[in-house]
């Protein structure tokens, strides 16, 4: 794995900016204090100062990035795409079977347990009798495919496992002729 310095967990911070800072809060404050003895408010002018030097105090110095050890994978780019065709569902027709190919388009690797589908959305043919037609009028059988690969930059690995169908219902579903079904594909990195 590639991992390179994340960033920083605090701003930088010139130790020297922080001592001149912290001589010149003193130096303002021992001002103020021979100013304040003169109208009695010591007190106040002492408590500047020491607010003034425990704030410069406790300034951050100079950051530290955080360590790359436990670093995750820092470029993610997989593709999943559906390589089979799912035509012709109908009423009393066998789901057809779905399969697919993850592709590792990224310069780090990356390890898939598993992709896993489910139905989206659908959208009506236009030339399509009246009526509705939704997610309810399909069926997704075994949706999780196993993988249980590592893919090195452009590695590939197929997927299948999973079928689609159409849900046979008591009600007309003629709305349904022809619909596109929208698949969501995700890859699981696995535990």
């Amino acid at each position: 794995m590639n991992c390179g310095l994340l960033s920083p967990t605090s701003p930088d911070v010139d130790p020297g900016l922080i001592l001149l800072l912290a001589t010149a809060c003193l130096v303002a404050g021992a001002m103020f204090l021979l100013i304040a003895r003169k109208r009695h408010r010591a007190t106040a002018a002492l408590v500047l100062i020491l607010v003034a030097g425990v704030t410069v105090a406790l300034s951050p110095g100079a950051s530290a990035p955080a360590a790359a050890a436990d670093c995750a994978t820092a470029d993610n780019s997989l593709a999943v795409t559906q390589t089979s065709t799912s035509e012709g569902l109908a009423p009393g027709v066998a789901p057809v079977p779905i399969t697919g190919l993850a592709v590792n388009k990224g310069t780090d690797s990356t390890y898939i347990a598993a992709v896993t589908v489910e139905i989206t959305s659908v959208t009506a043919d236009p030339g399509a009798p009246a009526g509705a037609c939704g997610v309810g009028d399909y069926l997704l059988l075994d949706t999780t495919m196993a993988v249980g690969k590592t893919l090195g930059p452009g590695g590939t690995a197929p997927f299948g496992g999973a079928s689609i169908g159409f849900a046979d219902k008591t009600t007309n579903q003629d709305a349904c002729q022809h619909a596109t079904v929208h698949l969501l594909y995700t890859a699981n990195p696995g535990g």
